[in-house]
């Protein structure tokens, strides 16, 4: 296909924002469905698309993207499918973490986008505290300095949705966005699910071109037919062209969340795209390989299964930030599904594997399995319990160390005499406090020069047990088997503690 018959397409919208500022009310209300509710720690933990037809018959792809910090990988996967954005903020809470996020992707891919001022209807709302804190952040709203168009909204009540619907057509417009439904369909990978009954499947949003029954997807090294192919109130359909999101079954494997597809007419092309794809992910796994765990350094793998991809995705990232120069957690398998046989061989292989599940259940059998009560198996149903207990397993798996930490110093004076393997200085205090029995290093230009141990402080010509304050003479007698301790030289008192 060659033909360049391109014509007006309709925008693919992404609402971004803070946790609890609204995102999914808005869409619920838009959808005229009812409002996402009772998930765990009340965040919408799955990304979707949903295709809205206006009353002008003017259509919109929304993206739903999570709005919690713990789905970064998610929002910024959103900015880069999305040909707008809606920037949403509360009037009550102003500008917060998330929404700062929200703008940095904004801005860093470019997008264009309007803001949507949500929950006027509450007491405490002030929409001009919201465009300050915008103003803060490099956003200049209509009336405020610049041309960002903005709406005040309520998706409780749905007052001032439509105007909403209205600035994004316009801006649509303004963007002039096409495609040629001619060319084979080219999009990304929005979810991915694995169906007992159906097998794999994926949620796809076509950016460009059409796709039919008799054709072939692919995603890196995923790939299907389109003979089961759905838009995405799950009814079957013949074709479907750029915007739409669509549902394909019968994916090998599970498509990575994010990743871009391809169609092709035969399957043989197909095929030659996977090919290229593994020649190059061979060669980067090979580089991966060549990674080697630093001394004193931790290594946790983990196995990951998850409900849904991309909710695995976005732990992964989240798993990743507690990554540090002590401990290195290694995601080294991401699936979803509930944990099963395979899971547990493999992490019976090192037993520092532990196997995390998210929103999956472990199978029945697993219990009956030699070493299963070795194994480390956690599942958790809130992403921030998860983290909570891995950074409580960080501590438990790093590997202690022995630290010094100075008590006192004194600066060497001068030194009277040495008998056996005692030298009997006089001194300054320089800083803390040095008491007798206490262990010591002698330091020479800022180098440890030797060590020894405190065996009498005196003060004029009275024993102390310790001695204090910067700019105190005293003389000590260290005991160590340094020959010489010489003028100048730091005597450092230390105790060693086990972090």
């Amino acid at each position: 296909m060659t033909s360049t018959n391109t014509t007006e397409r309709s925008p693919i919208v992404a609402i971004m924002g803070h946790v609890d500022h609204g995102k999914s009310s808005l869409l619920d209300y838009i959808r005229n469905t009812n409002v996402v509710a009772g998930e765990a720690g009340g965040i919408t933990q799955h990304i979707s698309t949903y295709e809205v037809t206006l009353p002008t018959g003017k259509r919109i792809t929304f993206l739903d993207t999570p709005g919690h910090a713990a789905f970064d990988n998610m929002r910024h996967r959103g900015g880069s499918i999305a040909d707008i954005a809606i920037l949403i903020v509360s009037a009550e809470d102003g500008v917060k973490t998330q929404t700062k996020h929200a703008i940095e992707v904004i801005k860093k891919n470019q997008i264009p986008f309007l803001v949507a001022i949500n929950k006027i209807d509450k007491p405490g709302a002030n929409p001009d505290k919201v465009k300050t804190d915008l103003l803060e952040e490099g956003i200049y709203v209509e009336g405020f300095g610049g041309d960002v168009p903005f709406n005040l909204v309520s998706a409780k009540t749905g007052a001032g949705v439509d105007d909403l619907l209205e600035s994004l057509v316009l801006l649509a417009e303004l963007e002039e966005m096409s495609g040629d439904p001619s060319k084979l369909a080219t999009g990304f990978v929005i979810e991915s699910h694995r169906d007992p009954k159906e097998g794999v499947s994926a949620t796809l949003v076509i950016k460009d071109g059409s796709i039919s029954r008799g054709q072939f997807v692919v995603v890196d090294d995923s790939i299907t037919p389109t003979r089961m192919l759905r838009d995405f109130t799950g009814n079957d359909i013949d074709e479907a062209m750029f915007s739409s999101p669509i549902q394909l079954i019968g994916f090998n494997k599970l498509p990575a969340v994010g990743s871009r597809f391809a169609t092709f007419e035969t399957k043989k092309d197909a095929e030659q795209a996977m090919l290229e794809f593994k020649e190059i992910e061979q060669e980067l796994k090979d580089q991966a390989s060549m990674l080697e765990v630093p001394e004193g350094v931790a290594l946790v793998p983990i196995i990951l299964k998850t409900d849904v991809a991309g909710t695995g995705e976005a732990i992964a990232g989240e798993i990743a930030k507690l990554t540090d120069e002590e401990v290195i957690f290694k995601v080294i398998k991401n699936e979803t599904g509930s944990i099963n046989e395979s899971d547990v061989k493999l992490a019976l292989s090192d037993a520092n594997t532990i196997i995390l599940g998210f929103h999956v259940d472990e199978d029945a059998n697993l219990k009956n399995l030699n070493e299963y009560e070795s194994l480390t198996i956690k599942t958790f149903d809130i992403i921030y319990k998860l983290t909570e207990w891995l950074t409580d397993l960080y501590e438990e798996r790093r590997i202690k160390k022995q630290v010094d930490t100075v008590n006192g110093a004194l600066k060497v004076i001068k030194t009277f005499s040495r008998q056996k393997n005692q030298s009997l200085v006089g001194g300054s205090m320089n800083e803390g406090t040095i008491a007798v029995k206490e262990r010591c290093k002698i330091v020479r230009k800022g180098e440890v020069v030797g060590t020894g141990t405190v065996v009498a402080i005196q003060q004029g010509k009275v024993a102390a047990d310790k001695v204090s304050g910067a700019g105190t003479e005293c003389g000590m007698m260290i005991e160590t088997d340094l020959e010489d301790i010489l003028g100048g030289d730091v005597i450092e008192s230390f105790i060693t503690e086990i972090k």
